[in-house]
């Protein structure tokens, strides 16, 4: 069973939501991650760890645009990840993601896959 979370600011272009399936929460958001809009992610991904699964899958398929602030985001869980036994799996296809991601050369170090079939199956 989802959630559907949508942002309610005149400003805010993003909508996520939430769901658990066995061993992993799928957290899937679309529109623009930015400063305007990095709190919702961050409130998503803090949601999604509370379920104490384990793993985390973010799929960012639907996303038009992510910004220097979702990377940061990224990053923060990842590394909470490490700490807390939670593995965030990234679903990043789309070039407005993936481009930013090897371009830090994050590819390197955050879990990518090209699909969320693939994400939640892998071990």
């Amino acid at each position: 069973m989802g959630t559907e979370q949508a942002g309610t600011a005149e400003n805010e272009t993003i909508t996520g939501s939430q769901e658990v399936r066995d061993e992993a929460v799928l957290v899937t958001v679309k529109g623009e991650v930015d400063v305007a809009t990095a709190p919702r992610l961050r409130g998503w991904l803090e949601q999604a760890f509370a379920a104490k699964k384990a793993s985390v899958v973010l799929d960012l398929t639907g996303v038009e645009f992510f910004g220097s602030v979702g990377l940061a985001i990224l990053v923060e869980f990842h590394g909470r990840g490490e700490l807390e036994g939670v593995e965030l799996r990234t679903v990043a296809p789309a070039r407005a993601v993936a481009g930013p991601l090897y371009l830090t050369t994050l590819d390197k170090v955050l879990k990518l896959y090209p699909d969320t079939a693939g994400a939640l199956t892998a071990s």
